[in-house]
């Protein structure tokens, strides 16, 4: 049985969940031309950012932290370096896009993220 969120919790994870989202609320904002000058290994690497900068918060308050998401942030970082080192012209944003919505759907199902 999941034991219940302090409101600090709750909170961090929903600010986790609003800044992955607003990753790609910039994205589509932005207009083409400017979405472009954007290296491909960016939208990756700020969902990493993002969930291990979480992850690492939460841990270090002994909050519990789904396995979810240090894999998915493992996965984004994986995206990342891939995209910088090994495949230059290789855009990961659909695969961060899917990862962010595992991420958000598995927190709503589980009660943890």
């Amino acid at each position: 049985m999941a034991h219940k969120k302090s409101n600090a919790e709750a909170r961090v994870e929903r600010l986790t969940w609003g800044l992955l989202v607003l990753i790609f609320a910039v994205l589509y904002v932005m207009t083409d031309s400017a979405a472009s000058q954007i290296p491909n290994w960016v939208v990756p690497f700020s969902g990493a950012i993002i969930l291990l900068g979480s992850g690492l918060y939460q841990y270090s308050r002994r909050w519990r932290v789904s396995p979810v998401t240090w894999i998915a942030g493992a996965l984004m970082l994986i995206f990342a370096v891939l995209s910088f080192y090994v495949l230059e012209g290789r855009s990961f944003i659909v695969e961060t896009l899917i990862a962010t919505m595992v991420v958000i759907v598995a927190g709503t199902f589980t009660g943890e993220t």
